[in-house]
């Protein structure tokens, strides 16, 4: 299952954590500088700080002595409260069961124990301060930190990737197309298929999760963004790794436009069969090429119609 955060929300807490940082310092940090501290891409590094202040957990001050700064102690934000900076409200938006039979029309009954582990998941971010979190941040980075036995990273090697690919739209149906609701998984999962067999593995079978989202950056209710979050893991038999990149969209004449993107490919190390640099980099580079080629197809074919909903079965009336 998975509980990451959205790249967004990646993003801002990174942010919030080297903001807190340099709280007591007293002096502002450039965005350069956050950059430099979190590998936050330096594109949509504005944007991401622009969320910590529109939620009035950061302040800017511009010229030359000007930067980003906590609008208060690190103590006084909670980690709730940064995540809600990026994620919006903490809450179920959807059933957890989806569609069912018709007795679910208004409720399904796994509605109340998922309500409450949502809230109890609030409250324990709400109970975690930023400065905690932070000081984790400086004991990883001393050595001083005791990795506990469930940690999720391993040593990864990273591959620097970039592509571009045509599409016959305009630029403002393509802004529009990415920027509407939809699950773009399933065209990860259709690129990695593409990719045939693991090096070394023999065929390959589906990827055990294939997750990819594309979150548009910029002020609400922007027909252009100025740009988009291009992120993905995948977990499957050779192994997991994630994609974090820029998806830009730019105008080539009035009738099409070309999408490139540029990111990081991380690759966690299989220790008992680790692939050979080569492999991993053009299989790396054939996903990304899928997944853009994907990407191309979907936005050219637009939404797909929802089939319609089949009227619910009625229960015969009993005497």
């Amino acid at each position: 299952m998975n509980m990451t955060l959205s790249k967004r929300g990646d993003y801002v807490m990174r942010s919030a954590i080297a903001l807190a940082r340099a709280y007591e310092s007293g002096t502002p940090r450039k965005i350069r500088e956050v950059v430099a501290d979190t590998e936050v891409p330096r594109t949509f590094a504005s944007q991401i700080l622009a969320d910590l202040v529109r939620a009035g957990l950061a302040v800017s001050r511009a010229g030359r002595d000007g930067g980003y700064r906590l609008s208060r102690p690190p103590t006084e934000i909670t980690v709730l409260q940064v995540v809600e900076a990026a994620e919006g409200s903490l809450r179920a938006e959807r059933c957890a069961l989806g569609d069912g039979p018709c007795r679910w029309e208004a409720v399904c009954p796994l509605h109340e124990t998922w309500t409450k582990a949502t809230a109890r998941l609030a409250e324990l971010l709400a109970e975690t301060t930023l400065a905690e979190v932070a000081a984790r941040d400086v004991a990883i980075e001393t050595g001083r930190y005791e990795v506990p036995a469930d940690a999720h990273r391993s040593h990864a090697r990273a591959v620097e990737l970039s592509d571009l690919v045509h599409v016959e739209l305009p630029a403002a149906a393509v802004h529009g197309a990415l920027g509407a609701p939809h699950n773009w998984s399933p065209v990860l999962g259709a690129a990695v298929h593409d990719v045939g067999e693991l090096p070394g593995k023999g065929p390959r079978p589906a990827p055990l999760v294939a997750d990819c989202t594309i979150d548009p950056l910029g002020a609400a209710g922007t027909a252009e963004p100025a740009g988009y979050l291009l992120g993905w893991r995948l977990s499957e038999p050779g192994g997991r790794s994630h994609f974090e990149g820029e998806l830009q969209v730019e105008p080539v004449d009035a009738e099409r436009c070309e999408l490139t993107v540029s990111g990081t490919w991380h690759q966690e190390v299989d220790e008992d069969a680790p692939l050979p640099t080569d492999e991993l980099e053009r299989r790396a580079r054939r996903v990304l090429r899928g997944v853009l080629r994907r990407l191309a197809r979907e936005v050219d074919e637009g939404p797909q119609p929802v089939p319609a909903r089949p009227a619910p079965r009625r229960r015969a009336a009993t005497g």
